[in-house]
């Protein structure tokens, strides 16, 4: 039997009810966090706390929740679920009724789990520009939010055309992300990554990789990423992983993302 929290319980995955009037269902009105779990043990715990409290701070959302609250309830539902590697989720939305004006501000707050590994070493993947849609410039687009259309699209777009994942862009032509990952690129053994002013995820891995490595912000355009030494995407779920096409591009540098891989990997062991 599966177990999750759902506002104050640990229940049975198959007991959760979620109704209709959930207004991230109805409106995106809420967030979620994906947590790396590895030997029992969440990995990056407080940066992803950070992003929460950013989240409720963007939202407008109450914000009575308190680092120790959630890795309370994480330990509880890792030894529940015997998970040894994998991820928890923390989806928390508004609760109550209203159309685009809430009545409450009250939460709903679900965390569940899947089960995965630990970090390894990535296989390379492709990425194409994904253009029909821009993603905007604004606090919304440095949280995760439940409207996460762009990259449901770009995704779609991606499959369609045979590559792994699509890279984002915003109204300005700059490049923002992958769908699903933050991006750097290294040119002349400098490594670069957009900032988050131009709408990028404030993400933990990137936040990660940026203490670790001396990481510049800047905006970068297509011909700069196409012209670039190496490219590499992170997440909090893979870490790094290094881009071998980008369109019709071909990279065969792959040293930083693996020595930064390899380097997690190790910090990981240490949990």
């Amino acid at each position: 039997m599966e177990v999750v929290f759902y506002n104050g319980d640990f229940l049975a995955k198959d007991d959760v009810f979620i109704s209709s009037n959930n207004r991230a269902f109805n409106y995106g009105d809420g967030f979620f966090e994906s947590i790396k779990i590895i030997n029992s043990k969440p990995f990056n715990f407080s940066l992803h706390f950070q992003r929460i409290q950013l989240s409720l701070s963007v939202l407008k959302m109450d914000n009575n929740y308190t680092l120790a609250f959630f890795e309370e309830k994480t330990s509880y539902l890792i030894e529940a679920n015997k998970i040894i590697n994998g991820s928890i989720k923390i989806h928390i939305s508004r609760r109550g009724k209203g159309r685009y004006l809430p009545r409450s501000n009250h939460l709903d707050v679900l965390i569940s789990f899947i089960k995965g590994s630990e970090y390894i070493r990535n296989d390379a993947i492709s990425l194409c520009f994904y253009g029909q849609e821009y993603k905007g410039i604004g606090s919304l687009s440095n949280i995760k939010s439940s409207n996460a259309l762009v990259s449901v699209l770009a995704s779609i777009y991606a499959y369609e055309n045979n590559f792994d994942h699509a890279v984002l862009l915003n109204h300005l032509g700059n490049i923002v992300e992958a769908a699903h990952a933050n991006i750097f690129i290294v040119k002349n053994q400098k490594i670069y990554t957009p900032p988050l002013t131009d709408g990028c995820v404030d993400g933990t891995m990137r936040r990660w990789v940026i203490t670790e490595l001396d990481v510049s912000e800047k905006s970068i355009i297509q011909d700069e990423i196409l012209d670039a030494d190496e490219v590499f995407v992170t997440n909090a779920t893979s870490g790094v992983v290094s881009v071998k096409i980008i369109e019709n591009n071909s990279f065969t540098s792959f040293s930083i993302a693996n020595f930064i891989q390899q380097k997690l990997i190790n910090s990981s062991l240490d949990l």
